[in-house]
């Protein structure tokens, strides 16, 4: 049970961080000094999954937009758990 809980505090931690390096990068990436830190690739379906099924209407689509202070984010939310 205990390395179930280990497991969720590090991917909680992780997402947490790469959300908030995202968001901070983002910002911070309108200035022309920081303008790297918004450096990145976006990953995932474009355009979405999409299952018909006559009644049902299944979509999925995902995508995930990393850049240089989402991974910094994710690296520091690491340091973060490895202090716990």
């Amino acid at each position: 049970m205990k390395e179930k809980s280990k497991s969720l505090n590090l991917s909680i931690l992780l997402v947490v961080g790469m959300v908030l390096g995202g968001f901070i990068g983002h910002h911070l990436g309108e200035y022309p000094l920081l303008s790297w830190l918004n450096y990145g690739n976006e990953i995932g379906f474009d355009p979405p999954f999409a299952l018909e099924l006559g009644i049902i209407n299944f979509v999925l689509g995902i995508t995930i937009n990393i850049n240089i202070s989402s991974i910094l984010g994710m690296g520091l939310g690491f340091l973060v758990y490895r202090q716990m």
